[in-house]
């Protein structure tokens, strides 16, 4: 399974720009096929074929026309994301003063909840995230965040204890995420402290609501070097959307043996290393993700 952003911070026109991209890419290449049902991940599983999930980081392409909700989902989009560190018109982001969900917030949480999109709270500040799992009918996720515990970041990028359990109580997720800012500061994590992220979401949230939101992206390093991985975190920074010592120049070096996709696979050997059962261990790996699915997409 792969979730790429499609879109966020930036007008519905881009947005469209994008998915008809991505929708290009799938229909030339058939080891992909795009997943808007829980059954799709599974027969993808088994005829060896990388499922695609669109996800936005953000809720600009919408607007104030929540009539645009059904035609991204419609489109593809399974998972949308409140705000992007910054305020919107939906709440406030983990990088601004937070004074809850917005009245627009509300009706935006019960029209994904009716279209049957995953509303995640990754970005978005700490009494809007509570505010939005008190409100929402079905169950919310943090799909890349790191707990504030084991990381303290400048911001509420990283998320408290009892954010992680109000998530878990939702019958969401909290996917943990591999960016170096929120595991263990600008140099290089190791994998075993990756692993600690992931056994502190175990404790507080329960095997059942973990997952992997690795979070890779093309600015990173092996990806993108030098001058370029340093154009791209500019403008992050120019544009307002990246704030604070939690985004670090590059180069941003994802942990010790995971640094791309291809690797994942360690991750799995490591929690074996670690102890974990396992059955355990599927659920982390995409089980979880996979139950919530069916929980709000329908098989």
């Amino acid at each position: 399974m792969v979730t790429p952003t499609v879109g966020g911070f930036h007008p519905m026109a881009d947005t469209l720009a994008v998915i008809g991209r991505w929708l290009d890419l799938i229909r030339d290449r058939p080891d992909l096929v795009l997943v808007e049902r829980a059954s799709q991940v599974v027969d993808a599983k088994q005829a060896g074929k990388t499922g695609v999930v669109f996800h936005l980081q953000g809720a600009e392409a919408v607007g104030d026309n929540l009539n645009l909700i059904d035609v991204v989902k419609r489109l593809g989009v399974g998972i949308i994301q409140l705000t992007y560190n910054v305020e919107n018109r939906l709440g406030y982001g983990c990088q601004t003063e937070d004074k809850g969900l917005k009245p627009f917030g509300r009706a935006f949480i019960d029209r994904c909840n009716q279209a049957k999109v995953i509303v995640d709270c990754s970005h978005t500040g700490y009494r809007t995230t509570m505010d939005t799992i008190e409100h929402s009918d079905r169950p919310v996720i943090f799909s890349h965040a790191n707990p504030m515990a084991l990381w303290h970041t400048q911001s509420a990028r990283n998320v408290e204890d009892d954010q992680i359990r109000a998530i878990a109580e939702s019958g969401g997720l909290t996917g943990v995420t591999g960016f170096p800012g929120f595991i263990s500061g600008p140099k290089q994590p190791s994998l075993q402290r990756f692993i600690e992220h992931i056994d502190h979401l175990v404790e507080v949230g329960g095997i059942d609501h973990v997952a992997l939101g690795i979070d890779y992206y093309l600015g990173q390093w092996p990806v993108v070097e030098g001058e370029a991985a340093q154009a791209e975190w500019q403008s992050m920074v120019d544009g307002g959307h990246w704030q604070g010592p939690e985004y670090p120049a590059p180069p941003h070096k994802y942990p010790a043996g995971i640094e791309t996709p291809q690797t994942l696979p360690a991750i799995t050997a490591g929690l074996l290393d670690r102890g974990y059962l396992s059955e355990d261990v599927q659920k982390i790996m995409g089980l979880n993700l996979l139950r919530l699915y069916r929980d709000i997409w329908g098989d």
